[in-house]
């Protein structure tokens, strides 16, 4: 069922930024802007020919703010970016063309795929998260771009591609999670060892 990955992370983002997270303004705009992501996920904006979910302009307008908040360098930024919604979009039109090569559920490879690349070409978790989510936004309006020359009345931001984006978010959480505790572990336990052998 499409959609279902989507609200399970979705709360459970919710329910970790609400609960789990010291007070701060920044835990209130992440829940706040949760919270209605989640209610306006069933909601569309008609633009000529396309109906545009509500839910995917908001996270496309959240990674806009996120970068021009960023201090690295804007170009390469771009650059980065744009590499990773072509690659949003060619993987999906690639699975038109070749159904075959996906042996598991799509959302999950291209969740995977896309998060794996903001890993590795984001420094800061920030980055990493604004590079995934941007792409995804971008890359959906360039595959119903592309796929609207061919029919008409399609949705940009179907609840695949939510799933899409709550996968690959969740995902990336688990990998910076990961980063920290062996960070943690480097410099609380591997440090007393060698002060013992000193």
């Amino acid at each position: 069922m499409e959609g279902i990955f989507y609200f399970w992370f979705m709360w459970l983002a919710w329910i970790v930024t609400t609960f789990l997270l010291r007070k701060s303004t920044v835990r209130l705009k992440l829940g706040i802007f949760l919270m209605i992501t989640i209610m306006m996920s069933k909601y569309f904006v008609l633009l000529g020919e396309y109906n545009i979910r509500i839910s995917l302009l908001l996270f496309l307008f959240l990674g806009y703010y996120l970068a021009t908040k960023m201090k690295s360098a804007k170009i390469s930024f771009f650059i980065m970016a744009m590499t990773l919604t072509l690659a949003y979009s060619g993987i999906l039109l690639f699975r038109i063309y070749d159904p075959v090569w996906f042996l598991f559920d799509y959302r999950l490879i291209v969740s995977l795929v896309i998060s794996i690349l903001a890993i590795y070409l984001g420094r800061k978790p920030t980055e990493k998260f604004t590079l995934f989510i941007i792409s995804i936004g971008q890359g959906e309006f360039i595959y119903w771009g592309i796929l609207g020359k061919f029919h008409s009345g399609l949705t940009i931001g179907t609840s695949a591609s939510l799933d899409i984006l709550a996968i690959g978010c969740f995902f990336i959480y688990i990998w910076v999670i990961a980063q920290q505790v062996i960070t943690y572990i480097e410099q609380n336990i591997q440090k007393p060892a060698k002060e013992k052998q000193g």
